[in-house]
């Protein structure tokens, strides 16, 4: 087994746990709609996590050649992807909760948002150490993609944050082909 294998096989996990936990909450949405509103945000957060999953697996795939293990990789790998899984149960409210999904989102809005721009953060954080912190258009995609949430989080009306979540999942759709 390769270096990349095998710490692609760990990271491989972490997100397909995030993935699953979308999965479910969509299921549990699915099941519990005559009960508890879903609203429009929870959908959308769910759906953003689901593609930054995919964005986040597919930049790892282009960067196999320089991938070592060793606790560094590791502890990186986690950084990334921790604060999807966080985000991945965080989004949906305990079993058997009466509160709305739209509810619960604007309840805990701002620690989902910086749950959100963790992932992006941690990586400008890598490129800006690297020395590869340039204005081209991958490290621009990813600067919108950490700044997006956070401001997202000055704006506590619910139109404006369907709004922008929205616009947050077509951003995060176009990174799957940048």
């Amino acid at each position: 087994m390769s270096a990349f294998e095998f710490v692609f096989t760990f990271y491989s996990v972490m997100l397909g746990l995030a993935a699953a936990n979308v999965g479910t909450g969509f299921a549990d949405m699915w099941r519990d709609r005559r009960a508890i509103e879903v609203g429009v945000c929870a959908p959308l957060l769910a759906a953003i996590v689901l593609v930054a999953t995919m964005n986040l697996w597919l930049r790892f795939w282009r960067s196999w050649e320089g991938v070592e293990v060793g606790p560094w990789a590791l502890i990186t790998l986690v950084a990334y992807a921790l604060p999807l899984v966080f985000l991945s149960r965080a989004m949906f409210p305990g079993a058997g909760s009466t509160t709305s999904l739209e509810d619960h989102f604007f309840q805990h809005r701002r620690v989902m948002l910086a749950a959100l721009a963790a992932t992006p953060g941690f990586s400008l954080i890598w490129y800006a150490a690297q020395g590869t912190l340039t204005p081209e258009w991958p490290n621009l995609w990813l600067a919108i993609r950490f700044a997006a949430p956070l401001a997202l989080m000055v704006f506590t009306g619910r139109t404006a944050n369907r709004l922008g979540l929205v616009a947050l999942l077509i951003w995060v759709l176009v990174g799957l082909f940048r």
